[in-house]
Parts: C-alpha cells; structure tokens; sequence
C-alpha cells in the first residue's frame, strides 16, 4: 500500500493496493489501506483521492482465501466489521475518491469500487461477485447502489463475470479507458474536480450521502439547506464573484 501526490497538481492523492499477484487483501491489507484513507481525510490538502491496484491484473480481486480459511466465527465478525469501515470512510471521505479499476474487481474489490464516488475502468476490467462459489456472503448490498436488483441477484447467485462495457451501458461506471490510460483518465477527471472550491466539493459530497436514501420533499430540503450555508462562505461569494468579473476564482477552503 502507497500514496503519492501527483507532481502537477498536489491536491491529487493517489493511493496503490499493492500485494502481488492479485492484490487479494488480508487483515493487513485492509487496516494499511483503512489508515491511509484516515491520514488523506484528515489531510486538508488532498482535494481527490485516485483508488487503484498495483499491476495490470487486478485492481483487488477480493480477500485472500487462504487467511479466511483460517479465520474463527470471531474473528471473521472483526474482519468483516473492518472491512465496512473501509467501505464507509471511502463514502464518507471528505474528498471524492476515484476508482482506477485496472483490471479484475471481485467480491469486496467490487464492493470496494462502488463505495467511491466516481468509476473509471480500463477495458480489461472485470467485475464479479464470485463469493457464491466458496460458500461465503458477498457485499450484494454495495453493487445496488450501482446497477438494478435483478443484476445483483443474477450477479450473485450464478458468480457470473461481467466486463466494463456491460456496466457502463448500465451507468454503473462512468467511463471505459484503453489500459495504457486509464490513469491519465483519472488524473484528468481528478484536475477537474480540484479546479473548484474544495468547500463547495466538500458540501456536495456530504449533501449526496446524505440525500441517497431520502424521499424527494426529504432530499429538496437539505439540498436547500447546503445551498443556503454554501452562499454564505467566503469562497462562495468567491465563485460568484469571479464569474461577474470574468476571472479565475481564488479559493480559501473556507
């Protein structure tokens, strides 16, 4: 597991699951990436996060069936209640977080990816909730935030293996890149999120948790709320400002 700031633009964060050959995630692996999300959330330089795996193969191809094996019902509890934490700071990070899926994307990997909030693949890519072939649950309840429940059942209960084109017909990912770009792809996605206020970034990202689940007089509600406290900050006067002066707006994160 690394992170490395991008040499143009700092704000960029990129953090690389590196465990060959699949980038399988054990124990260890999870609390490496789990501390390296905490530091960026705190961090208020970061203005993106690029999630990928090292390699060409696979962005994580799930967890290492060797360790589970080995796991006890207790700690396999403590393992799994890791795991969502992960899954929850990649949502509730403060900073959008950018999955680069280089290649496979299996059971927690793909629970992994539809945690953040913007999905960019390679054409290799492939998606699979493949749990059902060794006897173990998988997080069904993160791929229905991407595609309909009638795919996750399919997905589930058959271990079928779909490819980048099949969810991106589905709007489950947002973009399909040749391998040799996809990190240029993210890059680029990433500038252009940290060209505007991190404030405002910040507040959209925090409204669109929050709003999921809610009804639409619900959801209307907050978003009125965020849109009241964001025109009263100073880098909200900033955007509007600018945009009457014709000029680039310089923002202060406040």
């Amino acid at each position: 597991m690394h992170s490395t700031r991008n040499l143009e633009n700092p704000a960029i964060l990129t953090i690389t699951i590196d465990r060959p050959p699949r980038n399988a995630m054990t124990l260890e692996s999870y609390k490496q990436l789990l501390a390296a999300l905490q530091e960026s959330h705190l961090d208020e330089t970061v203005g993106c996060v690029i999630l990928t795996g090292a390699g060409d193969k696979s962005f994580v191809a799930g967890g290492e069936l060797s360790e589970h094996a080995q796991l006890d019902a207790e700690r396999a509890q403590l393992r799994t209640a890791l795991i969502r934490q992960v899954f929850d700071t990649v949502r509730k990070h403060r900073a959008p977080v950018i999955a680069a899926v280089n290649g496979y994307a299996l059971g927690g990997g793909l629970a992994l990816m539809a945690s953040c909030d913007i999905i960019i693949a390679s054409d290799t890519a492939k998606f699979s909730l493949p749990e059902v072939k060794v006897g173990i649950m998988g997080g069904t309840r993160h791929l229905k935030r991407l595609v309909p429940d009638k795919v996750v059942r399919w997905m589930a209960l058959t271990g079928t293996m779909v490819g980048a084109d099949y969810f991106l017909r589905l709007g489950a990912i947002q973009e399909v890149v040749p391998a040799a770009e996809l990190m240029a792809a993210a890059t680029k996605m990433a500038q252009e999120i940290c060209q505007y206020s991190p404030t405002a970034i910040q507040l959209m990202k925090e409204t669109l948790n929050l709003t999921e689940h809610m009804d639409l007089d619900e959801g209307y509600h907050v978003e009125c709320m965020a849109t009241s406290i964001m025109k009263s900050t100073p880098d909200g006067k900033e955007a509007v400002q600018a945009v009457l002066e014709k000029r680039r707006p310089v923002f202060k994160r406040k």
